[in-house]
């Protein structure tokens, strides 16, 4: 029992009054249409489908070189910050190492005026001692004048200056 077989000749009552050959044509092209239509819905959706994955490539792609470039601003503003950081360090030291230096010139000179104040004080009481010796000096002079100059009293009460 097996199925009878069909064939492509048309029968009368599918062609009319037609010709059989054109009526098989037609259903041909409306076939091959119809595939036609079907393959160009697949090359359409194959290319849909890579452009769609090329953009999605393009769009990683571009994220990737996105996110790369960020991390190098990043990296590049803290190499900047601890640049920075270090110059404001090293001038910090700096200025600490010259005001040390500062303050002992300082101390320095301090020291030497308050010497040369010690000196000058020396110098001024060593002055002093010598004219306070030196006035005792004239002070003992006149003294002696003086009592060499006083009266000696003698026998007849007249007073004698004596001038030697």
């Amino acid at each position: 029992m097996s199925a009878p077989t069909q064939t492509t000749t048309p029968t009368a009552s599918t062609t009319g009054s037609r010709d059989w050959t054109r009526a098989r044509s037609e259903e041909l092209q409306a076939l091959t249409d119809d595939e036609d239509d079907v393959a160009n819905a697949k090359r359409a959706e194959k290319r849909r489908r890579k452009q769609a994955k090329a953009e999605a490539e393009e769009r990683a792609r571009q994220e990737r070189e996105e996110a790369a470039r960020r991390a190098r601003e990043e990296a590049e503003k803290r190499a900047r910050a601890e640049a920075e950081w270090k110059a404001k360090e090293e001038a910090e030291k700096k200025a600490r190492k010259e005001f040390a230096k500062l303050q002992a010139e300082h101390q320095c000179i301090l020291e030497e005026k308050a010497r040369l104040m010690a000196e000058d004080k020396c110098k001024a009481e060593a002055e002093r001692r010598v004219e306070v010796a030196a006035g005792k000096q004239k002070a003992g002079e006149p003294a002696k004048k003086r009592a060499r100059e006083e009266p000696v009293a003698g026998s007849s009460g007249v007073q004698l200056v004596d001038l030697r």
